[in-house]
């Protein structure tokens, strides 16, 4: 059985991913994989759903589960149907997250997720002309909005 956590219901998060790049001269606005937000719903058993996006651009609905992980930890596969210039692509993707403690001594910390995203499958861009390969992973944060700091 899944262990209970602090969100057994419906909570709601800002979220960014960026691209795993060591090369310090690249601005931070070109390593940016995604952003929108998430919200989540975790059943008192560890089944989580929800959605991920951006109002009228892009969405993913969210299935999974909690882990029974120290610090406490998600997996989750987001799909759906967005726009690929005048047509329509199938996305899927998958994310490992994580509660990240409260630091000792720290004030006003708010409650983060912390982890990786990966492209589970090829999909074209947005605007239709060029193709995001599967495999791609990105370093991914969300704060809570729900419960701010």
């Amino acid at each position: 059985m899944a262990k209970k956590i602090e969100y057994p219901n419906e909570s709601v998060w800002s979220y960014r991913s960026f691209l795993n790049e060591i090369d310090l001269s690249i601005p931070p606005n070109d390593l940016e994989l995604g952003d929108g937000t998430i919200k989540l719903f975790i059943s008192d058993n560890g089944e989580i759903s929800g959605t991920i996006g951006t109002d009228g651009e892009w969405s993913l609905e969210l299935k999974g589960k909690i882990l029974d992980t120290k610090p406490l930890g998600m997996e989750i596969t987001g799909t759906g149907y967005n726009k690929a210039g005048d047509k329509e692509a199938f996305w899927e993707y998958g994310y490992n997250i994580y509660y990240l403690p409260k630091v000792p001594g720290g004030k006003f910390q708010a409650n983060v997720l912390s982890g990786s995203v990966v492209r589970l499958k090829d999909h074209p861009s947005m605007d239709g002309t060029s193709i995001h390969k599967a495999g791609e992973v990105a370093t991914c944060y969300a704060v809570d909005l729900s419960k701010p700091a």
